[in-house]
Order: C-alpha cells, then sequence, then structure tokens
C-alpha cells in the first residue's frame, strides 16, 4: 500500500510539472504571437518628426539664392536601415529682377514657394560587415540614405491694382489724394521631382542629426521660369539645389 502511494504521488508530481510546462509553452507562444502582430504602437513608435534649415540656389540664375526651412512626418521600418517613407512642408523665397510674369505686373520682386511632396528611400548602414549586419542586425549610429520624392511646387507672386476708396474708406478718413493699391497674390502649380542624399548621425537612441544635398526638377515651366523662357533667358525648366542639416526626433 505504501508503495501505490507513493507512486501515485509521483504520477500527481509528474502530471503537474507537465501541465505547468504546457500551460508555459502556451503562454511564450501566445506573447509570440502577440509580439509578431504588427499594432498601432508598433506604427507610432516607428515615427519621426524632422526639422530642416537649408540654404539653395538656382544653377540658371534667374532667381537669387535663398534660405529654406521644412517640416517632416516620416515613417520608418527600421529606425536606421531599411525603407523610409515621409510627407514634407517645404518654404522658402527668392528675387528676381526684370521678368514681365503673366497675371503679375510686378516685374521686380519676391516670389515664395511652398512644397508638398511624399518622399521614398532606403537607409544604408554605415557598419564594418554590411552582410554580418543584416544577418543580425544592432544599433549603430551611422546611416547613409538616398530618396526619390514626387511632389508639387506652389508659386506666390504679387500683383498691384488701383484701389478705388470706398464711401467706409472716406468716412475713416482715407486720403484721398493720395493714389493707393491693392495687393493680390497670383499662384501657379507645377508637378516636382526632388532627389535627395544624405547622412545621418545618431548621438541618441532616439535623437540624431543628418546632412543633405538635394536637386528639385520641375517638371513644368515654373510661373518665374515661364517669363525668362519668354524672355530668353534659359530653354527648359530646372529647378533648385538644395544643402540642408536637420534634427530627427523620435516618438520612442
Amino acid at each position: 500500500m505504501k508503495r501505490l502511494y507513493t507512486l501515485l504521488v509521483c504520477a500527481l508530481l509528474g502530471w503537474g510539472l507537465y501541465a505547468a510546462e504546457s500551460s508555459s509553452s502556451v503562454q511564450q507562444n501566445a506573447a509570440q504571437v502577440k509580439k509578431d502582430k504588427y499594432t498601432f504602437g508598433d506604427f507610432f513608435d516607428a515615427l519621426d518628426l524632422p526639422t530642416v534649415l537649408g540654404a539653395g540656389f538656382t544653377p540658371n540664375g534667374i532667381e537669387s539664392a535663398t534660405f529654406n526651412s521644412a517640416m517632416r512626418l516620416g515613417w520608418r521600418h527600421h529606425k536606421n536601415y531599411g525603407t523610409f517613407v515621409y510627407i514634407t512642408y517645404d518654404t522658402h523665397s527668392n528675387s528676381y529682377d526684370s521678368l514681365y510674369i503673366s497675371g503679375s505686373n510686378v516685374c521686380k520682386g519676391e516670389v515664395w514657394y511652398n512644397e508638398i511632396g511624399m518622399s521614398v528611400g532606403y537607409r544604408l548602414p554605415l557598419v564594418k560587415d554590411i552582410r554580418k549586419f543584416y544577418e543580425n542586425p544592432y544599433f549603430h549610429p551611422w546611416d547613409f540614405y538616398m530618396s526619390i520624392q514626387p511632389g508639387i511646387s506652389i508659386a506666390t507672386v504679387k500683383n498691384m491694382e488701383l484701389y478705388y476708396p470706398s464711401l467706409d474708406d472716406m468716412i475713416s478718413g482715407a486720403p484721398l489724394n493720395t493714389v493707393m493699391y491693392d495687393m493680390q497674390d497670383v499662384d501657379h502649380v507645377v508637378p516636382t521631382l526632388r532627389f535627395s542624399a544624405g547622412v545621418e548621425w545618431f548621438i541618441f537612441p532616439n535623437f540624431g542629426v543628418f546632412a543633405e544635398a538635394s536637386y528639385t526638377q520641375h517638371l513644368m515651366p515654373t510661373i518665374i521660369e515661364q517669363a525668362a523662357i519668354n524672355k530668353g533667358e534659359i530653354k527648359n525648366p530646372s529647378g533648385p539645389i538644395t544643402i540642408s542639416v536637420g534634427l530627427s526626433l523620435f516618438f520612442n
């Protein structure tokens, strides 16, 4: 009878250990499935907010050099290697001289550009052995990236029109012996294609700095380029070359 009790206790202990091990294995598998499932949190953690400042010039010489600023919202498959996508908004102004622009009577003035685009690119890790890196990726501070960005460029120039005072203006004391003008905006939109390349350095895992060079090709003449073509100063549309530096800040 004592031997029977001993065998029964051993059986119960063995069954309990098996059940505990099976439960632990099920929990691990469930955790792995949950980990492998791409969630909204994973997408949010892959976002970054680069802030960019730079200077640009137009090789054809019809506009002045300029400083530009840009805001981006980006998504990266991996933080410092692999594919990435970002939406960008870029704004800058240039001056022009002796150009007769369609829809405007200002032949010497300033043109503002607001550019919107979506960039797709790839980051290459700058490591000693790239093959071993892709076999077993690890965090590294330097990477090189390239991208292409289709988008649009909105050029805005001014047009001056004579302003005739209304009765309310006269009552409010507007001078009647002075010629006044009404300044209006003239907008023009063209499609663009931007090519960029740069180097990024991660100072911390969630903070990096980068330097970038880009060229933007106008697929159609802007309102300024069309005036220069009509004048015979250039033959085809081109676009600016921009050198920029920026900061990359990650949510996680």
